[in-house]
């Protein structure tokens, strides 16, 4: 699913105005020419901290929604409870191969890859699970190349 503009704008104000109202920062998502940006903005007079500069739609909307979830985890902690984090941690998905859907409370091997881009730092691939309908990213690292044994044909 397609992460508009006009819906990361929504998300922002519903955060700000909701769950974030209380705290001491709320969160900003800016579209410049080369993508978007998210950053904490601070109540008080400490500097804004930016969390995703030149991300897609995408990125901008997981980084928003990372921050409601280490608000909502936070937040259980204070109040003495433990909540089981809605997403597993990069090292956990890698441990599994990253063939599961990545929310812990799914785990489906019901996987949908979808497109491949290139980026700086290696390939992006989209995937969506078909248990619970997330969409996410997985991001591959480029270390190299190997060059796959090939038999002689020509004779040469």
């Amino acid at each position: 699913m397609k992460v508009t503009e006009k819906q990361l704008k929504a998300r922002v104000t519903e955060l700000n105005l909701g769950v974030l109202k209380e705290t001491t920062f709320g969160i900003k998502v800016d579209r410049g020419s080369k993508g978007y940006s998210c950053s904490l903005i601070y109540r008080d007079q400490t500097p804004p901290e930016l969390l995703l500069e030149e991300g897609s739609a995408s990125e901008a909307s997981a980084c928003i929604e990372a921050v409601a979830a280490t608000h909502r985890i936070f937040r259980q902690s204070m109040m003495g409870g433990v909540e089981k984090p809605e997403f597993l941690t990069d090292e956990m998905f890698l441990k599994k191969g990253g063939e599961r859907c990545p929310r812990t409370r799914c785990g489906s091997r019901d996987i949908i890859a979808g497109w491949v881009e290139k980026n700086p730092d290696g390939l992006s691939q989209a995937h969506r699970c078909g248990k619970c309908g997330l969409d996410y990213v997985i991001r591959y690292k480029m270390e190299g190349y190997q060059i796959a044994l090939q038999e002689d044909v020509c004779g040469q």
